[in-house]
């Protein structure tokens, strides 16, 4: 509570967009129009938290930077979730261990599709890491 606020949740807020910072890409951030963030913010965090929605944001205008970034990375979310779901699947067999996967994937799935949501919202451009740059479809 050093900073004044009540209960410290603006240095919460501001140490996590300070942790963010590592994942955005600021070239391609300075393309998206502000008038395109705050009109299509919201379709960008649906398409984050159900990634089958990834073409949302193309659906709403194709020729976007912002919903163009962010419907490759809803996709890509789409890919890894997909991905990371069925080695948690194969590993679910393992007595101990595949109990400890099925309880924290929902967690895990939950926490990286608000983090996204999150940086749509603040017009940012949050690439996934080792793999954001490889899918570019739109």
């Amino acid at each position: 509570m050093s900073n004044g606020t009540p209960n410290g949740t603006n240095g919460f807020f501001e140490k996590l967009d300070i942790f963010l910072e590592n994942f955005n890409d600021i070239n391609t951030e300075k393309t998206f129009a502000e008038a395109d963030v705050k009109k299509h913010s919201a379709i960008a965090i649906i398409a984050y938290l159900i990634p089958i929605l990834f073409f949302l944001p193309i659906c709403m205008d194709g020729n976007s930077t912002y919903n163009k970034f962010h419907a490759n990375q809803s996709l890509t979310w789409l890919i890894i979730a997909l991905i990371i779901g069925i080695i948690f699947a194969i590993l679910g067999f393992i007595p101990i261990l595949g109990i400890i996967f099925r309880i924290l994937w929902p967690f895990v799935y939950l926490g990286i599709c608000f983090f996204y949501g999150y940086g749509a919202y603040k017009g940012k451009a949050y690439k996934f890491p080792f793999v954001g740059s490889l899918l570019n479809v739109f």
